[in-house]
């Protein structure tokens, strides 16, 4: 009898043990590598303390589903054209699974990463968390390193990164890791307001805005481009706006770039006069601590070009585009990062970051310019998926993002 109870014990004991939550537990293995391009060298291991705000991606639950849909609504051969979904239709979409999200926590914690320290996007296809080098190279069995671009500026990063094989399938991409970023706005060859004069770019005293009617020989000037060439190129000189109060179009101002109200109140005066009291009406939305600076710009800021792509950019879309209100989305952060003892936290990684803020709105704007452009070879293809499906997000909720190609198209000669 003892026995048979001993034996009883021990099969419960057993029983005890199978029922209970079993941790996964998997070696590690590289995730991904993306080495950086020749502009950026190695000088040394990046400081242990520095501090990194981390961008999880997850797998989204039915993306599959949502690209059809956004396919359905976008083809004006479709019937579905134009039935774009609601934001909580696309969340319920791209959220990841229960077991995604179960198998990450698990290993967050078991890295000492408690749940309370965690942000998410809407969906919950994003986890965001602020933890140091130490940690994160831990966390991802790597070793991040201080690079130096040929320019001068620094960055913290790392060319390649791994995760536990259960998890491979369950995260497509974490960054600040193996992204070498260095953006730049498009507006590099805009004629400086001293520069321009020479080319009559400003309108002389006597200027008078050409005739409706004209043809675009008529009005447009080999040195300079004005509202009135673009609006006769395109056919909308004489266009009524059918739904002001409904639709709106909007930019983006990355790198410390902004939107100078005065300076964008001249221009319209001088060239869409009906357009000039929109300079100052027009919605801001400041990201992450983007700059919003009103203030005149000093020689040494002017002589830098500070806010002459934001200025181009609040000026044309206005000069073209009113009465359909303006929204200026201003995201802070660049991704090239200097750290030292004043700003140990890296901040930068303002595209993701402005993604996930217009992601998390209810209403949107129908259109969206952005005028920065990057090196292809510098962005880590899991990356550029997770952020293509943002925009994917995007289309399907009806907004057009658009992107300047730069002087260059796809590259420079020597440089594809």
């Amino acid at each position: 009898m003892v026995t048979s109870i001993a034996t009883f014990a021990a099969f419960l004991a057993v029983g005890l043990v199978s029922s209970s939550p079993i941790k996964a537990r998997t070696p590690y293995a590289v995730k991904e590598t993306h080495y950086p391009p020749p502009q950026w060298q190695r000088v040394g291991p990046a400081r242990s303390n520095h501090m990194i705000n981390l961008q999880i991606g997850l797998k989204q639950g039915q993306f599959d589903e949502l690209e059809r849909h956004l396919y359905e609504v976008s083809d004006p051969d479709h019937h579905r054209y134009g039935q774009h979904l609601s934001a909580d239709e696309v969340n319920d979409l791209v959220k990841p699974t229960d077991e995604t999200h179960s198998l990450v926590h698990e290993w967050l914690q078991d890295n000492n990463i408690e749940p309370a320290s965690l942000e998410y996007s809407p969906a919950k296809d994003w986890i965001k968390v602020t933890i140091s080098i130490e940690d994160i190279e831990t966390l991802l069995d790597t070793e991040y390193s201080t690079y130096q671009h040929e320019d001068g500026e620094y960055i913290v990063r790392t060319p390649e990164w791994s995760l536990p094989l259960h998890l491979h399938d369950h995260i497509e991409t974490i960054q600040p890791t193996n992204s070498f970023f260095k953006p730049r706005a498009i507006a590099k060859t805009m004629k400086k307001i001293n520069e321009a004069v020479e080319y009559q770019a400003l309108a002389p005293s006597n200027y008078k805005p050409p005739t409706v009617g004209q043809t675009a020989a008529d009005v447009c000037n080999v040195s300079s481009v004005t509202p009135l060439c673009l609006r006769t190129l395109y056919g909308t000189v004489d266009y009524k706006v059918q739904a002001a109060g409904k639709n709106k179009m909007a930019l983006t101002n990355y790198l410390g770039e902004s939107n100078n109200r005065s300076d964008t109140k001249l221009f319209l005066e001088q060239y869409r006069p009906e357009a000039a009291s929109a300079a100052y009406s027009f919605d801001v939305q400041v990201i992450a601590g983007g700059n919003n600076d009103q203030g005149q710009e000093n020689a040494t800021e002017l002589k830098a070009g500070k806010d002459l792509e934001g200025n181009l950019d609040s000026e044309t879309m206005l000069g073209i585009g009113y009465p359909t209100p303006l929204i200026a989305y201003t995201t802070g952060g660049s991704p090239p990062f200097t750290p030292d003892e004043q700003t140990p936290t890296d901040m930068n990684e303002p595209y993701l970051v402005w993604l996930q803020y217009v992601l998390s709105q209810k209403n949107l704007p129908g259109v969206v310019s952005n005028s920065y452009q990057d090196t292809e070879q510098t962005v880590p293809y899991s990356y550029a998926v997770s952020v293509c499906k943002g925009f994917a997000q995007l289309g399907a909720r009806g907004v057009s993002v658009l992107f300047g190609s730069g002087d260059n198209g796809v590259g420079a000669d020597g440089t594809c």
